[in-house]
């Protein structure tokens, strides 16, 4: 059962992306932007917080192509950035993480019952 529920939480989420088709977008950014949006997702329950950064590391990409993509994402809601320390602990960075509905919460509950009930 929760394989069904984790496609349609990740569905979810990327029906919001496609549903926000800005005018001269083409499909290639649409899939750069799901690309971005489920590795934040994928990533933000690590120990060390999603940062853009992090993100060029993993994919190799400049900073000024994932903030472009982020941007987006922002702009659309679907994604959030909280500021928190740097590695050093003096500056300042982002931290990412999606930006849940209502409805996707509650999936994730459910998702996390079900985890639950099998790991007894």
């Amino acid at each position: 059962m929760q394989p069904d529920l984790s496609r349609k939480v990740i569905r979810m989420l990327v029906e919001r992306i496609l549903e926000k088709v800005l005018p001269k977008e083409t499909g290639a950014a649409r899939l750069q932007q799901i690309g971005l949006f489920t590795l934040i997702y994928m990533l933000e329950g690590d120990k060390e917080p999603v940062t853009v950064s992090r993100l060029m590391k993993i994919t190799g990409q400049s900073d000024a192509q994932i903030i472009k993509h982020l941007r987006k994402l922002m702009d659309a809601e679907l994604v959030e950035r909280r500021q928190i320390l740097n590695r050093q602990g003096r500056g300042r960075a982002f931290a990412l993480s999606i930006k849940h509905t209502p409805k996707t919460k509650r999936l994730l509950a459910a998702i996390d019952k079900a985890t639950t009930k099998k790991k007894r």
